[in-house]
């Protein structure tokens, strides 16, 4: 009864001051149905019709793209957007306010910075007019939660004081409540518990280290949580012992999603749990091998990320950062959105050695084969070139001591038994609030 009130009133705010978003949903939800073939045409026009926005409008763009040999005709033909070069992260660091459209309104921009955990802290614009809101109304639709339906999230604390007041108010009736992922302690994941307790969220939102964490502590006080309908993680690779650990303990389904500060929503999971959908209809990934071209579907490549909606500083051919393949096939669901494997791992998270070897991604799943026999891993190497596996142990430390050896083995191999690599058990990998890296390498570039 309480929860259609929320419903009822949050529509009613909804038909009032976010008429656009709620256009771009109905809009949305139509076009994750229609066929692949329209599905690749509006893909294809959305994407020329950004590239020459971007290249008419910036003066970044002008320069790349023509010194790269292509004129403003050239960047208006959609066969052609395969072929233009990307934009890397070190040339957007660079750029600056080159990048912002000569078309925006200052009031327009809102600043978007990433945390730095990866290389250095960058500053980017997302475009105040976009149906942001209308793309995790979406989402939240595929795990059956509404956006009225009081929520918890494990996530930095970025309201505090009058601006927190101001938020309750607004998302009155519904209730949101948080634990600080930078700073959790014994005390104040207890106190998010209680929370927890008395306000029955049907959705938990969070970083995937955090998440874990609040999950191993349900389990160790043997209680269970009532009422969670859907898990939503995000920052961090989820390990399949992970996601078992995590709905063992809080007993709801636990859902992947790809965001960034950079592009909101990028692609996320539907219940049929069978990769992600690229949100393809207002988001573009293409995944190219090292030497730029498409990857095969099924080959993990580089990531290259095209906002549709962001007109106010646009991100074209992007290159996040992230590595992950093009899933082949349709999904069960039913929706033509594209789908993409969960991310395997950072660029940057590369394990080298002496002679130059390189390996980068493709380690994600290295325990796959024992599912449930580490909780989590991470692998570091130090400046000396030596790895280690660290792992924390599931239910078995015998056995996660036995696959921690095969899985060394197997990692040796990738880098040509030039280097040592080792196994430790340890009680948590390193992580900075609730996120964790797969790879955290000291080794000389």
């Amino acid at each position: 009864m309480w929860g259609a009130v929320k419903r009822a009133v949050f529509e009613a705010k909804a038909r009032l001051f976010m008429r656009a978003d709620r256009r771009a949903l109905a809009q949305m939800l139509q076009d994750e149905r229609q066929t692949a073939a329209d599905a690749a045409a509006l893909a294809a026009a959305r994407s020329a019709e950004l590239a020459l926005h971007a290249f008419r409008t910036t003066a970044f763009y002008r320069e790349h793209y023509t010194s790269a040999g292509f004129s403003e005709a050239d960047v208006a033909q959609p066969e052609n957007f395969v072929a233009l070069p990307a934009l890397t992260k070190p040339m957007l660091q660079d750029a600056g306010d080159a990048l912002i459209s000569s078309t925006s309104e200052a009031r327009d921009r809102l600043p978007s910075r990433t945390g730095g955990s990866t290389g250095r802290p960058l500053l980017v614009y997302n475009d105040r007019t976009a149906p942001t809101a209308a793309l995790w109304w979406r989402v939240y639709s595929w795990w059956g939660v509404h956006p009225a339906d009081d929520a918890a999230f494990i996530y930095r604390q970025s309201r505090t004081g009058a601006k927190k007041l101001r938020y309750d108010a607004e998302w009155w009736p519904t209730r949101h409540i948080l634990l600080d992922a930078r700073g959790a302690t014994a005390d104040t994941i207890a106190a998010f518990d209680r929370e927890m307790a008395r306000v029955r969220p049907r959705l938990l939102v969070g970083y995937v280290e955090g998440v874990a964490e609040y999950a191993a502590h349900v389990a160790e006080q043997g209680g269970a949580l009532r009422g969670l309908a859907a898990i939503s993680v995000t920052a961090s690779m989820l390990h399949p012992g992970q996601r078992a650990r995590i709905e063992s303990a809080l007993g709801a389904p636990v859902f992947d999603t790809y965001r960034s500060a950079e592009v909101p929503w990028i692609a996320a999971e539907c219940d049929a749990h069978d990769g992600l959908h690229v949100l393809s209809d207002r988001r573009r990934v293409d995944i190219v091998d090292d030497d730029g071209f498409p990857a095969p579907a099924g080959e993990v490549g580089t990531v290259l990320v095209s906002d549709f909606d962001n007109r106010v500083f646009p991100l074209v051919r992007y290159a996040i950062g992230d590595r992950t393949a093009v899933l082949p096939g349709a999904c069960a669901c039913g929706r033509t959105l594209a789908r993409i494997a969960p991310i395997d791992g950072r660029i940057a998270d590369v394990l080298r050695t002496p002679s130059g070897r390189t390996v980068s991604g493709g380690l994600g799943g290295l325990f796959n084969a024992w599912p449930g026999v580490v909780r989590q891993f991470q692998v570091h190497q130090a400046a000396d070139y030596r790895v280690s596996i660290r792992y924390v142990v599931g239910s078995d430390a015998a056995a996660a001591a036995q696959a921690a050896q095969s899985v060394c083995r197997t990692v040796a191999g990738f880098l040509a038994n030039e280097v040592e690599v080792v196994a430790a058990a340890v009680t948590a990998v390193d992580g900075t609030g609730g996120k964790a890296r797969l790879v955290i390498s000291e080794a000389a570039t």
